[in-house]
């Protein structure tokens, strides 16, 4: 009954996380649709710069937080380093553009580098949670769903975009699906895997 009782309560204190965590993103999409065109330039690249940045240490501290050993709480939020520096990099050339200090010739590499990103955020952000939680090292084959995922919903909504796109609740959602639900799609995947090898493991001691 205690290791039972323990289970339900880490349980319930990820789902906290996950609520946490969501919220600060979909507060972040809420305040950048609301003030966006009222900002301006180039007011509105610090303004998203500030916000995104709040997200990843939002996320950062729950890690810390829900993290098993010392070790964990501090590697698993360097991971989140790599999306920032992503989305840093694409808020820095977009103002110097819209400045007119840099001409990039957009086009379909552009696009491409957009989706390879979006590919690896959603790893880093799956990995990073299964730095700080998961056991072992088979939990890694759980990252092949969020990543198939990713990939399948960006064919999709490049489609979907051209018949539903326009209004801002439209984009938030879209956002909202690449940047929470598919990466606990990929948490969850992740602890499955975990789950089936724990379980695994006592049949073949058994068996032996």
């Amino acid at each position: 009954m205690a290791e039972i009782s323990e289970r339900t309560d880490r349980v319930g204190l990820s789902v906290v996380a996950v609520v946490i965590v969501a919220g600060a993103e979909a507060l972040r999409l809420v305040l950048l649709s609301r003030l966006q065109w009222e900002l301006g330039h180039p007011e509105i690249y610090a303004f998203r710069g500030v916000l995104f940045t709040l997200v990843y240490l939002t996320y950062a501290a729950v890690l810390v937080w829900r993290g098993r050993t010392f070790v964990r709480r501090i590697t698993a939020p360097l991971l989140l380093l790599v999306p920032w520096i992503f989305d840093t990099f694409w808020l820095i050339a977009s103002f110097l553009m819209a400045r007119g200090a840099i001409d990039l010739p957009v086009g379909e590499w552009w696009l491409w580098m957009i989706r390879l990103q979006m590919v690896i955020t959603v790893l880093c952000l799956t990995a990073a949670w299964g730095i700080a939680r998961r056991r072992g090292l088979l939990w890694l084959v759980g990252l092949v769903v969020p990543g198939v995922l990713m990939i399948g919903w960006i064919r999709w909504a490049d489609r979907a975009w051209e018949t539903l796109g326009g209004p801002l609740v439209v984009s938030d959602l879209f956002m909202m699906v690449s940047t929470v639900a598919i990466p606990l799609v990929g948490c969850l995947a992740c602890w499955g895997v975990e789950a089936l090898s724990r379980t695994a493991r006592p049949a073949q001691v058994a068996a032996a």
